[in-house]
């Protein structure tokens, strides 16, 4: 069972009954708590991990919900080291907001696996769900022959159509600089000007400015728009709906939700022994075969059907058009270019 702890449950003096109460239970030497995103994942994420990982050894983990941004709750559990979680689901981007200046992360001790891709474990985190932006469009529009890459999405006259963009900046700057011909491998640090300058060609003939997964889906599935940036596990969401939809696979930008653990927590080690289960390709392939978004294992593609990862962002076809996003540039300047992003919208 997922169980939901939010800010005002842990800030919130006047219940202070219930918060004792689950922290008391997360003390059971044979439990440990994990804090994830919650939704369709969850599912997903006891069928793969935390439930056979109790059958193995004997440890129950109880799951709960975090917020968007985690990064919150996870420090006021260790300052406060009432460790009603033990290790929490989170990006890069997060692990980077936890260790400065501060380091609120316990070190996790683990070797790496064969298979494992580049980059998804280090001594604070190990990444297991790979998301990717893509480009995608509508065939009844364009036929197989649609547009492939950034440049041809700000082609108006190749390719005509109502077109969306995510009302964000990760993913629309990289992609406003691959347009203007910039290779993935020098996207950052992000020359502001020039994206934007890209962007200014496109912002009168962009349809709708899009804000959730949600409303990206809907958007492919209704036909409102012909062509949109998208996170894979939407496009296809939209495409196993019915969906006369095509993921482009070509300059996507791919982004990992993994673990770590609270520093400090008394379970480090019972948390360990789950973080490395999560390691094993046989589980990763359960978890992706029931969400999109692809294993950090790839050695998990053993372990599903063909079909299966041609939809996901970590198979051997798609990953060699995609780049890693930078979540080192991004910690250090996503305020200032969003507030900056919002004033051009305005403009």
């Amino acid at each position: 069972m997922t169980h939901s702890i939010t800010r005002r449950r842990i800030l919130g003096g006047a219940i202070a009954a219930p918060f004792v109460f689950t922290a008391e239970r997360a003390f059971a030497a044979d439990q440990i708590t994990i804090a994830d995103v919650g939704g369709a994942p969850a599912a997903a994420l006891r069928a793969a991990f935390y439930e056979p990982f109790e059958r193995e050894t004997g440890i129950k983990v109880v799951g709960v919900v975090h917020e968007a941004d985690p990064t919150v709750q996870f420090r006021l559990i260790v300052d406060s080291r009432s460790y009603i979680w033990d290790a929490c689901m989170v990006t890069a981007q997060h692990v980077i907001n936890l260790s400065r200046p501060r380091n609120y992360i316990e070190p996790l001790n683990l070797q790496g696996v064969p298979g494992l891709i580049d980059g998804m474990l280090n001594d604070k985190w190990f990444g297991f769900s790979v998301f990717a932006t893509v480009l995608a469009y509508r065939t009844d529009k364009f036929g197989e022959n649609g547009p492939r890459n950034w440049a041809d999405f700000w082609d108006l006259s190749k390719f005509p159509g109502r077109r969306a963009l995510y009302r964000s900046v990760t993913g629309v700057m990289e992609a406003a600089l691959m347009a203007d011909g910039v290779p993935a491998s020098q996207l950052y640090p992000i020359d502001l000007n020039r994206a934007f300058r890209k962007l200014d060609q496109i912002k009168q003939h962009i349809n709708v400015w899009w804000t959730s997964g949600a409303q990206n889906t809907q958007l492919l599935q209704s036909g409102e728009v012909d062509m949109s940036d998208t996170w894979g596990a939407r496009a296809y969401a939209a495409i196993s709906a019915g969906a006369p939809v095509k993921m482009r696979w070509e300059q996507g930008l791919y982004s990992t939700d993994g673990w770590s653990i609270l520093r400090g927590t008394p379970r480090a080690d019972l948390t360990r022994r789950f973080i490395a289960f999560c390691m094993k390709p046989e589980q990763q392939a359960i978890y992706s075969t029931m969400v999109a978004n692809g294993p950090s294992n790839q050695l998990a593609y053993n372990f599903m059907p063909p079909e299966r990862a041609e939809v996901l962002p970590t198979s051997p076809a798609n990953i060699r058009g995609l780049a890693v996003s930078n979540s080192e540039w991004w910690g250090a300047n996503r305020s200032k270019v969003q507030e900056r992003f919002q004033d051009w919208l305005l403009s």
